[in-house]
Formats: structure tokens, sequence, C-alpha cells
């Protein structure tokens, strides 16, 4: 149930800022839920992912960083997981911070068709933020990662009762 007065637009994105450091293991994982959807009614959604370096203290020129989304899609009485719906990666991962956000509004599917839109009434997003490939221990990563879900179409049925629950009256 969503917080009585926040507008139902309010909820569909989110960005988080994940912080990291390589243990030296075969790869660090920080694990982080993104976004939640549960809009009661089938629509087909469009989307915007997109992740930035905030900074890096990579001492060498080693490792990789993967954000890798995993998406998950419900209408009625089925939902089906889409693991690494989009993947983005630092490869090598520099010593650098700041690096300019990476974003998409597409993805490719298991055969190789262009997504830009997919039906559903329930979304939930995580990120698997992962650092592999050697890095050396002790890289240490801030990183910014976000998400934004909207409806193709956005007609509500209790606009035509002149119900504007989200205050849609009140825009400029």
């Amino acid at each position: 149930m969503r917080p009585t007065g926040i507008p139902p637009w309010h909820l569909w994105g989110n960005q988080l800022t994940i912080d990291m450091t390589s243990t030296g293991t075969a790869f660090d994982l920080v694990s982080s839920q993104l976004a939640k959807v549960s809009y009661g009614r089938p629509e087909t959604w469009s989307f915007l992912f997109w992740v930035q370096v905030l900074s890096n203290n990579n001492p060498s020129v080693g490792g990789v960083l993967q954000a890798r989304f995993n998406l998950v899609v419900g209408t009625g009485r089925t939902a089906i997981t889409l693991p690494d719906f989009v993947i983005f990666l630092y490869s090598p991962l520099l010593p650098i911070g700041g690096q300019n956000p990476r974003y998409t509004m597409s993805a490719t599917d298991t055969e190789s068709n262009l997504v830009t839109d997919f039906p559903a009434e329930d979304i939930q997003l995580n990120v698997n933020s992962i650092i592999t490939g050697g890095a050396p221990v002790g890289t240490h990563i801030v990183l910014n990662v976000g998400a934004a879900f909207a409806p193709k179409s956005h007609i509500r049925p209790e606009w035509y009762e002149g119900k504007f629950r989200g205050g849609e009256d009140e825009g400029k």
C-alpha cells in the first residue's frame, strides 16, 4: 500500500549510491532493490536505466565493474524474472572517478531483438554491482545507479469522472 498523499508516479523512479570495496575474492557483490511499481492494472512501460562511477581509487588498470539490472515483471497471476536485463560494464576498471553516466532506454532480449517497452502491472528491479577480474584488494568504488519507469499511454479510468487523486490538475 502506498503512503497517502504521494502521487503514484513519485514511486516509479529511484537512484541509489552504492559504496563498494574489493576484498580480493573472486568477485565482490552488492545487491540492491532499486525500484518497485505496483500499478494495479496492466500497462505498457518504457524505461531508463543509468549508472555513473562517482569515485574509484583503483591503483592500477585492473579489474572489471559490472552493474547488472535484473527485472521482474508481473501481470495478473503470473510473473517472470529477467536476469541481466541490462548490463553496464566498465572494463578495464580505470583509476578515475566522475565518469560520464552510461544510460539506456532499450535492452536486447535472448533472441537479439531490441526491447524498448514491456507489459506489466507489477515491476521490481534490483541491481547487482560486481567487482571482478583481479581488482586489487582495497579498490574502493562509489557509483550511482538509477532507474525510471513510465507508462507508454497514461490514461486512467477515474479521469473520466473528474477524479485526479495524484494532483495532475495542479501541474503547470
